[in-house]
């Protein structure tokens, strides 16, 4: 099937730049605790998770059939671009409102032309992918696991063997305080090795990771006119553009050396212990809310990624960003069947609850959410 995508219904130029961001800050101090040791012999580093992505799918393609993938219906669209540039056709199986899949309904999905499945840990969380996997396995397609929002998961699996999962890819990323990173495991092993960039680029990369290119732009931002906002013209332009999120180029190139170093050394049992209580504070926090409600409820053996909160009136997003939280939201998804993917689009928002957070952070954001209601009466 051909694939549109929604358009961007909001343009972060329009917001102030967060100050609570929705990933965590380097800092020297991350150093002062020694990681768990962890076999990472089994991986492949990548640029970013998409990268994983789109060489695990290169790498499984079918070269005498085609191939066709199926994809949840709710998405980033840079899950979407590996599979669109390598050829695939890509359909869609709907979601349920709490992500879960309806099984009947994926059952009715695994044709015998599906040649490949992609199952998504959406934010951290479990959903019901250990059935789809069964089923998938059972009806003989291969299978790639996305743990892109669950990292610390993923490092766990690799302990565990699973036949009948073809590849597991996660971003670095989104959990860890770094400016790039994927990582790709694959059953049978790949024929392919990602090279690392020069040193200079590696320097320009940990400058970057030290904020001294953005500290240089604030002063230059004192003395000069300030950034313009892209035109309505300059954005349709820019959204003509097939590839969006996705660069081939990715294909070739490893995360930055210092990326690794900072993956090796950090303490997983720290991380996920700290975005869980984080969570559940704020999930208890917006219990009540009547602004909106959290997809879950509570993190029991997660590390989450973000905390999902549907919001009841999907303008409050803007007036979050106002506030300087760094709120994200899949607003382009693909066109479609599922009713969900739609509606979440502009109502399902991410809140940070990552592990760096301070408690004054935390009750800003709860404050913030709840806020919204008397401003929404006033």
């Amino acid at each position: 099937m051909d694939v549109k995508f929604a358009p961007v219904m909001a343009n972060a130029n329009n917001f102030p730049v967060a100050t609570i961001r929705a990933t965590p800050a380097f800092c020297v101090t991350d150093f002062r605790r020694l990681g768990q040791s962890t076999d990472f012999s089994q991986c492949i580093y990548t640029r970013n998770g998409r990268a994983a992505i789109g060489l695990a799918a290169q790498q499984l393609m079918h070269s005498n059939k085609a191939n066709v993938v199926l994809l949840p219906a709710y998405h980033c669209p840079a899950l979407v671009e590996p599979f669109l540039w390598l050829g695939y056709e890509i359909r869609f199986y709907p979601v349920l409102p709490d992500l879960t899949v309806d099984e009947d309904v994926f059952l009715q999905y695994l044709t015998a032309d599906v040649t490949h499945c992609l199952v998504v840990r959406f934010f951290g969380f479990q959903q019901n992918n250990k059935q789809l996997i069964n089923l998938a396995a059972l009806a003989g397609k291969v299978i790639i696991e996305d743990y892109a929002h669950a990292l610390v998961d993923f490092l766990q699996q690799l302990e565990q063997v699973n036949s009948t999962v073809a590849a597991r890819i996660c971003s670095i990323n989104k959990i860890l305080p770094t400016i790039d990173g994927g990582l790709l495991y694959m059953q049978q092993g790949i024929g392919v090795q990602p090279q690392y960039c020069s040193w200079y680029e590696e320097a320009k990369g940990i400058a970057f990771l030290f904020k001294i290119p953005q500290f240089i732009q604030y002063i230059k931002s004192k003395v000069k006119k300030p950034r313009q906002t892209p035109s309505v013209a300059q954005t349709a332009a820019r959204t003509v553009n097939k590839l969006t999120y996705f660069q081939p180029e990715d294909l070739s190139s490893a995360s930055f050396r210092h990326t690794k170093v900072i993956l090796q050394l950090s303490d997983f049992k720290h991380i996920k212990a700290k975005r869980r209580s984080n969570y559940n504070y704020l999930a208890q926090g917006l219990a009540k809310s009547q602004a909106g409600q959290c997809l879950y409820a509570y993190a029991e053996l997660e590390a989450p990624y973000v905390l999902p909160f549907l919001l009841n009136d999907a303008a409050d997003f803007q007036h979050l960003r106002l506030k300087k939280i760094q709120v994200l939201r899949w607003e382009e998804v693909a066109y479609g069947q599922c009713q969900v993917s739609e509606d979440y689009r502009s109502r399902l928002i991410q809140l940070p609850c990552h592990h760096k957070l301070k408690q004054a952070e935390l009750d800003y954001i709860i404050d913030a959410v709840q806020n919204l209601v008397k401003k929404n009466e006033s």
